[in-house]
């Protein structure tokens, strides 16, 4: 797990809205340019579908990291 690379992409989520629209289209694609390893894009994959769904995700719940 690479914490820095996890923290870039959350903070890319939330700050940069072409990111986020790419990223909620096609996960893989704007992962991509990041160092992940296959858990850690898993996970924030499921990030990115939770934002697509619109689910509120400023609160922490179990379920984004499952």
């Amino acid at each position: 797990m690479d914490l820095q690379n996890i923290e870039a992409v959350v903070r890319r989520l939330f700050s940069d809205a072409e990111f986020r629209a790419t990223a909620i289209a096609n996960p893989s694609a704007a992962l991509a340019g990041y160092d992940l390893g296959s858990d850690d894009q898993l996970a924030l994959t499921k990030l990115c579908t939770q934002l697509a769904s619109g689910d509120d995700v400023r609160e922490p719940q179990e379920k984004y990291w499952l």
